[in-house]
């Protein structure tokens, strides 16, 4: 398969435009050959009955009951009607009746309920016959990461990240963004920063074009290590190493603030989750090809479905193949992808989920380019956005990846629910560079020669997690109880190897001649360093009379850091082994139009390896937040809406020691205060919207330099604000037409340490335009629409880097599914 895939993505490799691609590479035949690798004929695809509804026929009206096993009436329980793009919804009144219309045709029709299980069915509406179709909703079982399904539409009401059970998210008093999958379809988004964009609070692109690694921060403080988890573990161990492709999630969930009392350790601006694909119930199917600007060529596929009658055994396999350049000369974004899935659910109580997948990434470093030129006037003009510092003959960056993890669920017929999740995951790369560390003299510069050094990199990481839970749901009384109790393991050990070395010459910016010599690095750094942490949790999610929930949690957790030094290094060992203890208490209050007022306590640790001058070892970095804000889910909307007010301290932060060079001292802290707000709505029938904006006050309290207190830290910006409007013509001859704009605007950031260099605010355009024909659709995605040049980072005069210019993707996609 993988060699069919290469010679399709070969045979399309070069093609600049989606319309030129399409003429050189016909879709058709690209689809068909994708069809075959995956063992289904085009014959057999186009045999699949797809959904058709004129909406020129008459209007035919059918109604029914929603009602629990029991009996009893469900109000306000959602029921919508789709066939395609066509939409329908109305709201099940007090004695649990609705009715709806529709034109004749074929339509799936899905009722909804908090509290209660989704039920799906299908109904053939014929012109001039009222039909009855009746909902019976199972209460809805506490579930988890194991059984999660992906969020439909562009509004999430509930994420199983933030308290590790399907708490609805106006219940959740913590800030929480949730990233659908119609939201990462509609954008094509091909990485998770693109995924991250419109996200409050959440900065992305933090050190600008950059395809080794995924770069964020969370209300101005960076999680890019320790906060970027995969299906509720632990997925990164504190190297920026692993990158996982946007195809293989499902949705994207967002923890605004402290979160270390159920996931450990962690810096307390928050964390994202990735929610990985799972097999489904129905059979379903997508194969696509994608061209765009800088030479790219991808296909990709996402096929599942069960495997048996009963739907106890289901399958899943995802991959992509890329073959690209990018904005920089002779940096590669190419990446190979495959990753199957299984689950087996013997009955309703029981779910066994295996997830798996394998990565290659062949692509290159970021650019280190000085501020004059970039940022700031260059009397020889500005550094072209395309400039590459390294050589072509010196510079790779390889990365092998693989995981493998279950995911275990069982019912009791009592009060409890038994879950248990592990995953090991590998990741090995390595790369040389020769990087840029700015003009070179002599005194002043002129500006044009940059001095370089070689570097070399290698790490090998593999990480090992197992979580354990136990959780009980009942009532005493008017309260009603959630309580989880669980355990959870990780292991990691990271071996690397660093090297530099110091080249004769530099390179003309503004000229660059390339061939010069780049010795080989000399090994200045050998390190492996496992770790290993144990947590003990507990939490407990209270309900009264369903209008006031409070939520309780702690947890203690044991590390152990150790840090061996090899040769040819020095040869040491160092062991630290801090306990922490972390809590989380907060208060919601749910009334009867929706709003849900709220407010929260949390604190977060992360250990910190090393020891001062004086081999005192460092106490961990510590973290605490008050969160104040109201929620917004107006009944008969399907919108929900967030405001949150913040005050995170961050304690125990090292600085640099002033007596002795090379060497910290833990006397910084770092205060982050500000607002947040955001809007996901679908607003009118086939509209969509989703707003943020923040604004992040963040200064540095203490620090063993006194001109660094009261002044900002760099990388992080100030404010900011984003817009994406979504539409897609449901009726008419139109129907399936649709497209999105977008508006982002970052404010500005500091650029070192004294603020002496601040960079401007800048905003960006976003836009797409899509054709859904049948079984197809077409489309074309942009961001960055009117190219607008810009640096988002410096950390000094001597490294800045460009962010993204204009990027263009077409796709054309194929897909089938078995309902009709």
């Amino acid at each position: 398969m993988l060699a069919i895939s290469r010679l399709l993505l070969a045979a399309c490799t070069g093609f600049l435009a989606a319309a030129e691609g399409l003429r050189r590479c016909p879709a058709p035949a690209l689809l068909a050959g994708l069809l075959l690798v995956l063992g289904v004929s085009p014959a057999q695809a186009q045999s699949v009955a797809s959904c058709e509804v004129d909406t020129r026929k008459p209007m035919v009206q059918f109604s029914g009951t929603v009602a629990d096993a029991s009996g009893a009436a469900i109000n306000d329980a959602i029921i919508t009607l789709t066939c395609g793009d066509y939409k329908q919804e109305t709201h099940s009144r007090e004695s649990g009746a609705y009715s709806i219309s529709a034109p004749a045709g074929n339509y799936q029709v899905r009722a909804e309920a908090i509290d209660f299980d989704m039920v799906v069915q299908n109904i053939k509406l014929e012109p001039n016959q009222h039909q009855t179709l009746n909902f019976s909703l199972p209460v809805k079982p506490a579930t988890s990461i194991v059984s999660v399904t992906a969020p439909l539409g562009y509004v999430a009401t509930s994420a199983t990240t933030a308290t590790k059970t399907d708490t609805p998210l106006i219940e959740t008093p913590q800030s929480v963004s949730v990233i659908t999958q119609d939201q990462l379809t509609s954008r094509d988004v091909q990485s998770l920063g693109e995924a991250l964009r419109y996200s409050a609070g959440v900065g992305v692109d933090t050190f600008g074009t950059e395809t080794r690694f995924e770069w964020f921060n969370i209300r101005g403080f960076d999680e890019s290590t320790f906060g970027l988890f995969r299906d509720n573990s632990r997925w990164q161990s504190g190297q920026v190493e692993g990158a996982v492709d946007p195809y293989e999630l499902q949705e994207v969930d967002v923890i605004k603030g402290p979160s270390s009392v159920l996931y450990g350790q962690n810096t307390p601006g928050g964390l994202v989750n990735l929610v990985t694909k799972r097999p489904t119930e129905e059979t379903f199917g997508e194969v696509g090809t994608q061209f765009g600007g800088f030479g790219r060529a991808q296909v990709q596929f996402d096929v599942g479905g069960p495997l048996d009658h009963d739907a106890h055994w289901r399958y899943r396999l995802t991959g992509l193949f890329r073959d690209s350049g990018t904005q920089v000369n002779f940096v590669p974004d190419n990446r190979d992808l495959i990753a199957p899935a299984l689950t087996w659910a013997p009955s309703r109580s029981t779910t066994l989920t295996i997830l798996t997948d394998y990565q290659h990434d062949n692509t290159g470093w970021s650019m280190f380019l000085p501020s004059q030129g970039t940022l700031t006037p260059n009397p020889n003009g500005m550094i072209p956005v395309d400039f590459f510092v390294g050589e072509p003959a010196f510079d790779f960056f390889h990365r092998q990846q693989w995981s493998a993890a279950y995911l275990f669920e069982h019912r009791f017929p009592s009060v409890w629910t038994f879950r248990q999740t592990s995953r090991y995951s590998r990741i090995d790369y390595n790369g040389d560079d020769a990087f840029g560390g700015g003009f070179t003299p002599p005194t002043p510069p002129n500006y044009t020669i940059l001095s370089r050094y070689g570097f070399s990199n290698a790490l090998s990481l593999g990480l090992y997690t197992i979580d354990t839970q136990a959780l009980a749901q009942f009532k005493t009384g008017p309260l009603g109880h959630s309580i989880l109790f669980g355990v959870d393991y990780s292991h990691a050990d990271a071996i690397t190897i660093s090297g530099i070395s110091f080249p004769s010459g530099g390179i003309n910016v503004f000229d660059p001649v390339y061939g010069q010599v780049i010795p080989p690095p000399s090994v200045y750094l050998h390190t492996d360093q496992p770790s290993w942490q144990t947590g003990l949790y507990f939490q407990d999610n209270i309900k009264v009379a369903r209008k006031l929930v409070t939520t309780l949690s702690a947890r203690e957790d044991w590390t152990n850091l150790t840090t061996t030094n090899l040769p040819p290094t020095t040869p040491s060992v160092q062991t630290q082994a801090p306990n922490h203890f972390t809590g989380r208490a907060g208060i919601t209050y749910l009334s009867d139009i929706g709003l849900a007022p709220y407010f929260s306590y949390s604190t977060s640790f992360l250990p910190t390896p090393g020891t001062t001058f004086g081999g005192v070892e460092f106490k961990p970095t510590t973290g605490e937040q008050y969160e104040a804000g109201v929620k917004y889910q107006p009944k008969g909307i399907e919108s929900f809406i967030t405001v949150s007010f913040f005050n995170i301290t961050e304690h125990n932060v090292l600085s640099p020691d002033p007596n002795h060079l090379f060497f910290n001292v833990q006397e910084g802290a770092i205060r982050s205060r500000g607002m947040e707000a955001e809007a996901v709505a679908s607003i009118l029938h086939g509209l969509n919207l989703h707003a943020s904006y923040s604004y992040i006050d963040e200064v540095v309290t203490e620090n063993s330099d006194p001109k660094q207190i009261g002044k900002r830290p760099i990388l992080f910006p100030d404010q900011l604000f984003s817009l994406l409007l979504d539409y897609t013509n449901t009726k008419g001859s139109l129907r399936g037409l649709g497209g999105n704009f977008g508006v982002r605007y970052v404010g500005t950031t500091a650029g070192d340490v004294y603020n002496d260099l601040i960079l401007p605010d800048y905003h960006l355009f976003d836009a797409a335009v899509r054709y859904d024909r049948k079984q197809y659709r077409f489309q074309v995605n942009v961001t960055n629409l009117a190219d607008k040049i810009y640096v988002p980072v410096c950390e000094s005069v001597n490294y800045c880097n460009y962010g993204y210019r204009r990027t263009v993707t077409g796709s054309v996609f194929y897909r089938w599914s078995e309902w009709k």
